[in-house]
């Protein structure tokens, strides 16, 4: 519990905010705390976020949001924090597919089943096809690295933020099985009832019919099929996900043994 305590952070403005640290590599090394975070995105930021981000000492900031979202919600950096930032676009079918049902629920009903379908399309799609972002990901994790702390985002900070952090683990040569736990984290992160009620009723108001709470899960939580969708599409396609690290991601064993020097301990 101390340990859950450590990783999941309560920070006002800043959702599914975590520290990576404390998951253990094949080699018995450990993830270093307090030196690589993941959340969701910080256009809430306020002056007391900011402070907490400059006595954690994160100093350069990844944002895998598209420019239609950065638009949506714009960061404004506090004046006692302004990290190192760098946009890293990463796309998917889920991402954009939501933006639509936000119109269509207006003359259509809830597509419930299809909602949940075109996230496991996305995690299926988004290691194939942001092989790009995913590599400036990690170069931006070795090249940029200032003996700071890092943290990457999306908005949820928990599907494109996900599928990144689970290839970092690999990277780092941590097991599936604490791999998963660190995605699945998400749902202890976030709280599930309230936030799926919440955006349950903000559609219900715009489709001026009422929605269910337990019909918008996959947009405020996480499920084992979502990341296993990505990791199966990565080993059908690449043959292994040290392949794909390699071959698609610029990542050979020296490479790998350079991130790990910066991140194990």
């Amino acid at each position: 519990m101390m340990t859950l305590k450590r990783r999941i952070l309560s920070l006002t403005g800043v959702k599914n905010f975590r520290d990576m640290g404390g998951y253990t590599s094949a080699d018995g090394r450990t993830m270093r705390w307090g030196h690589i975070f993941r959340s969701g995105h910080l256009s809430d930021l306020t002056d007391e976020c900011g402070i907490e981000m400059l006595a954690r000492d994160i100093e350069t900031v990844i944002d895998f949001r598209s420019d239609r979202e950065k638009e949506r919600h714009t960061v404004h950096w506090p004046k006692c924090w302004i990290p190192d930032y760098h946009s890293i676009s990463i796309g998917g079918n889920a991402a954009a597919w939501v933006q639509e049902l936000y119109d269509r629920i207006a003359v259509t009903d809830f597509p419930a089943q299809e909602l949940r379908e075109q996230f496991l399309l996305a995690f299926r799609t988004i290691p194939l096809e942001n092989t790009d972002g995913l590599k400036g990901f990690f170069n931006r994790l070795i090249d940029d690295h200032k003996g700071n702390a890092m943290l990457f985002h999306c908005t949820a900070g928990k599907d494109r933020t996900g599928i990144a952090a689970a290839l970092l683990m690999h990277a780092l040569d941590v097991n599936d099985e604490q791999i998963m736990h660190d995605f699945m984290l998400t749902n202890k992160a976030v709280d599930l009832d309230e936030s799926s009620e919440k955006v349950a009723q903000w559609l219900s108001n715009k489709a001026k019919r009422t929605i269910q709470a337990t019909d918008v899960l996959p947009l405020v939580g996480v499920e084992p099929a979502f990341l296993e969708a990505s990791f199966t599409t990565i080993k059908n396609t690449y043959g292994t996900i040290d392949a794909y690290l390699e071959e698609a991601l610029d990542m050979p064993a020296k490479r790998r043994e350079t991130l790990k020097n910066l991140f194990l301990a």
